[in-house]
């Protein structure tokens, strides 16, 4: 006969234990749920968040802007571009202290926010500005498959700026200021560079607000510490033809998708 040893009789769990239990647990899903979503949609400029929203159809639709649209931000000349790399100084410093250049980590959190502001077509635009100024073409390539856009072409350009004591001057001469600038510019499928183009260090070019709409999408350093170069990456934001020469423009096409994955800046040393 069977003790009563045999058969310990563990209490029962009560009913509402069970409730309680399963209601923390459904609780806990839709947290995680909605935190998930919401870094899914907040962040599609990551390339894991990227990739998933395409193959849900949620991305954000690339669209060209109406210049009356363009977010209100500052448009900055060369000699202000330049300042990019260095961090901001809050309060007045001695002539003699040096400035710091911007951290790698706060240089990343401003290339995710200006890439993000693209990508989401300026819903919440953060640190953006436009370019303007004068610039000499140095270079231009096809963009392939690893850029950031993947049809048309990418543009470098050298800053140029006229000296302080040639500012009153009737002919005054523009000279190279270390500032470069590269210009995505997304074409259709079959679109070349009009034959009469030449790209030589005559081939200048002059950006404003309008119609160009210049916007950065990435900021690099250049060059040694003691003589850095300010690096930008940059989109038209206008559905206008982009100006090669005084003659020649190139029509630019919307880019139904973004390679986040691709790298910046868009020229090495050896395109140019």
């Amino acid at each position: 006969m069977p003790s009563k040893s045999d058969h310990p009789n563990h209490p029962r769990r009560p009913s509402f234990f069970w409730w309680t239990l399963i209601n923390i647990l459904a609780l806990a899903f839709a947290i995680l749920s909605w935190t998930g979503c919401y870094f899914l949609f907040k962040f599609p400029d990551r390339p894991w968040n990227y990739s998933v929203l395409k193959k849900l159809d949620k991305l954000p639709e690339l669209t060209f802007l109406e210049s009356r649209n363009l977010p209100k931000v500052t448009t900055l000349p060369p000699e202000q571009i330049y300042k990019l790399i260095y961090e901001r100084k809050d309060t007045e410093e001695s002539s003699v202290t040096l400035p710091k250049f911007l951290s790698a980590e706060t240089q990343q959190t401003l290339n995710l926010q200006l890439k993000r502001n693209y990508i989401t077509n300026f819903k919440e635009p953060k640190n953006l500005n436009y370019v303007r100024g004068k610039w000499r073409i140095l270079s231009i390539r096809e963009l392939t498959e690893n850029d950031f856009i993947s049809q048309g072409y990418a543009l470098l350009a050298q800053a140029l700026s006229i000296p302080a004591d040639q500012e009153h001057s009737t002919n005054p001469e523009y000279l190279p200021v270390p500032v470069q600038l590269e210009i995505i510019l997304p074409t259709a499928e079959g679109v070349e560079i009009p034959p009469n183009t030449e790209i030589t260090t005559d081939n200048v070019f002059t950006l404003t607000r309008l119609p160009h709409a210049i916007a950065i999408l990435h900021i690099a350093r250049d060059g040694s510490p003691d003589e850095p170069i300010t690096r930008i990456s940059t989109i038209p934001l206008l559905d206008k033809p982009f100006p090669l020469t005084d003659e020649s423009s190139i029509p630019l096409t919307l880019p139904r998708h973004i390679n986040p994955k691709g790298l910046f800046p868009l020229f090495t040393a050896e395109d140019y």
